[in-house]
Parts: structure tokens; C-alpha cells; sequence
């Protein structure tokens, strides 16, 4: 790992790279932020960074042929604070700008967590009460808490386990009817996003990146993030993408402005680790 990416993460409050008590996150196999890390480091530090505009054309997030540039590809970056209510990991954030605007990709990587059991779509009830409507107010998502049905939802409590491994009682209501998305989880690093400080004159784009796998959970998987898409972009001016890292990194194999004698190295290693 680039040291400049681990200071993000050694930043962070996302205990990636937490050694201390516990194996660090990031040394499971199944984890999702190395998968990121391996995909997105190259363009962000190093010889690659020169070509990440290539990265955003085999995501589709933009066309091939875009004429601006990509000013910064940040892991686990800070500053998307919900005020009063708690500060979401974001995956990686990229940021572009050309001569008309300005945009901010907010990226959530995932790689197996979908296909394993979890309890998904929980929106604690800090998100939900009156005192904090107003980080809801924002322009670009007006409306969302309405159109959800955030407060017609039925408050319920649940069982959880706090850093130390305690069990404890949380309240709150599940927000949508998910067998392998976790909405919730989407939906707080929207609110995150639109309150930053710095996306006031930016575009905004949810990217969800994950990894795909045969069979009907995939399927049901694929369906989810489409039906979220479409219910956030009815209701907000945030948009949202999917991709899965298959397309990516195919994609990027197939790129005819990414050299492949210039970064067989990069290349060669994420098609035979992930494909």
C-alpha cells in the first residue's frame, strides 16, 4: 500500500488497518476496501495516476473522449460529516471538474458481504427524529425523507455489538425490503455527501461497485441496486451507478488508450486476482 493512501486510511474511522486488538479489516480475504484499494491505488499514486480518466470510462461514469480532468482520488476521505449524527466511510471519493462543472463521485465498494447473511437497511432512529430533519433540508435531496416513508416506518429495537464486542439495544426503523442491499447504509452516505462542505456547486453521483456472482442471489442483488437507483433519483438530485468490478476491469483490459506494455503489471495482476 502507497504510504499516502495508508495515512487516509490511518485517518479514517473505518479501523481498516487496526491491528491492535483484532486482525485489521483489510487482511480478510473477502474485504472489500483491499479489493478497492488493488482496483483504484494505481490511478490515484504511481504511473497510473496520469490515466485516470481511463478508470471513470470503464466505470461509465463518464464518456470516452470527457475533457477534464480528474483533480483527486481520495480513500476513506473525511469532511462528510452529518451533523450532530456521525461521519459515514466512504470508499473512495474522485472528484473531476471540466469548464462547465463540477462533479463527486462517492464510491461504496462491496465484494462478498452482499451474498453473506447481515442485517441491512437498519436506519437508526437519530436519523429519523425531528431535531435532526435538518440534515434531510438540503437542496439536492429535498423531498427524500418524505418520499421514503423515513417517518411512517414502524420504530423497532434491535441487538448489536458495540467496538468492544458488547451486545447493546438500538432503535430505530428498516427503511427498505432488501434481501442483499444494504439501502440504509447508501442512504447515509448521501446525507453525508450533500452535507459536505465542498459539494455545494457539485454534481453528485452515488457509484455503487461491487462484485458480481452467478445464480439468483446475484440476480436479486442486480434488481436491488436498481430499484434504489430509481427511487432516489425520482426523489433527489443525486444520481446514482452501478457497476460491477467484472465490467471494470474488463473494460480496462479492453481500453485502447491504457498501453498495455506500459502497465501489463497493474494489468496482469487485477485479471488474474479478480477475473
Amino acid at each position: 500500500m502507497d504510504e499516502c493512501v495508508k495515512t487516509q486510511f490511518d485517518n479514517a474511522k473505518g479501523n481498516e488497518l487496526d491491528d491492535k486488538k483484532y486482525p485489521a479489516k483489510m487482511k480478510a480475504l473477502y474485504s472489500s476496501s483491499a479489493l478497492c484499494v488493488n482496483v483504484f491505488q494505481y490511478f490515484a499514486v504511481g504511473e497510473g495516476k496520469n490515466n485516470a480518466l481511463e478508470l471513470l470510462v470503464a466505470c461509465k461514469l463518464v464518456s470516452d473522449g470527457y475533457s477534464g480532468k480528474v483533480s483527486s482520488i481520495n480513500f476513506e476521505e473525511t469532511g462528510y460529516k452529518i451533523p450532530d449524527i456521525s461521519e459515514p466511510n466512504i470508499d473512495v471519493v474522485v472528484k473531476i471538474e471540466s469548464e462547465n462543472k463540477k462533479q463527486l463521485f462517492a464510491i461504496e465498494s462491496k465484494f462478498s458481504e452482499p451474498y453473506s447473511s447481515h442485517r441491512g437497511n437498519f436506519l437508526k432512529e437519530k436519523y429519523c427524529i425531528e431535531e435532526n430533519r435538518n440534515v434531510w433540508e438540503n437542496d439536492k435531496i429535498k423531498g427524500l425523507y418524505d418520499a421514503l416513508e423515513i417517518d411512517c416506518k414502524e420504530k423497532v429495537s434491535r441487538l448489536s455489538k458495540d467496538k468492544e464486542g458488547k451486545e447493546r439495544l438500538e432503535y430505530g426503523r428498516y427503511i427498505f425490503d432488501y434481501e442483499r442491499l444494504d439501502g440504509a447504509q447508501l442512504l447515509k452516505h448521501i446525507l453525508g455527501v450533500v452535507n459536505g462542505n465542498d459539494c455545494k456547486d457539485s454534481e453528485i453521483t452515488l457509484v455503487y461497485l461491487w462484485y458480481d456472482t452467478f445464480g439468483s442471489e446475484g440476480a436479486k442483488h442486480r434488481e436491488e441496486i436498481e430499484d434504489f437507483r430509481k427511487r432516489i433519483e425520482r426523489n433527489s438530485k443525486v444520481k446514482v451507478r452501478h457497476a460491477t468490478y467484472q465490467e471494470v476491469i474488463a473494460n480496462l483490459c479492453n481500453s485502447e488508450k491504457l498501453d498495455y506494455s506500459k502497465h501489463k503489471k497493474y494489468i496482469d495482476y487485477i485479471t488474474e486476482r479478480y477475473l
